[in-house]
């Protein structure tokens, strides 16, 4: 699955729910903000293991984010989380997780997947270069991808930034 047909999925779906693991390392500032632009007029909710203020300085409403390993005030943001999943029921949402291992299994990787058990109308994509394989009972609604989120993300990052690069080039 390419970045675009993740794109579409993302674009196709009421709702969208994210998941970032353990597994994200290298160019976060550019796989945020190819975040923030995949999200950019979605209704979505942000599950991160890593830091929230990369997401927040990428533009991503700090409102829609949780970080229950590293937030001290977690549980207000985790009470927002449950609270807006609680609205996913029988809407069409994109579950997306980029970079879940099992170092915090119950944090995301499990709950995500019930999520996307008892919604049918879900759709589940799992990136992850280490760990990308699906559970049979949410296998038919979703697709893994093994290979580095943040590279996947990037790479077309660096690519417009390229195209930006030489048209600024030329006009001068």
């Amino acid at each position: 699955m390419t970045l675009e047909e993740i794109r579409q999925e993302v674009q196709d779906a009421s709702l969208v729910l994210v998941g970032l693991g353990e597994e994200l390392k290298g160019d976060l500032t550019a796989f945020y903000r190819e975040l923030a632009g995949l999200l950019e007029h979605k209704d979505y909710f942000i599950v991160t293991l890593k830091d929230r203020e990369g997401l927040e300085a990428a533009g991503l409403a700090p409102e829609q984010i949780t970080a229950p390993l590293v937030d001290p005030e977690g549980h207000e943001s985790w009470e927002k989380y449950l609270h807006w999943l609680s609205f996913t029921l029988n809407q069409k949402l994109c579950v997306l997780e980029l970079g879940v291992g099992f170092a915090h299994p119950q944090l995301v990787r499990f709950p995500f997947e019930k999520t996307a058990y008892f919604n049918k109308k879900s759709r589940y994509i799992r990136v992850s270069g280490k760990f990308p394989q699906l559970s049979e009972e949410i296998a038919d609604r979703g697709t893994s991808v093994k290979e580095d989120p943040v590279k996947l993300f990037t790479a077309m990052f660096k690519i417009a930034l390229s195209y930006t690069t030489v048209d600024n080039a030329i006009e001068n």
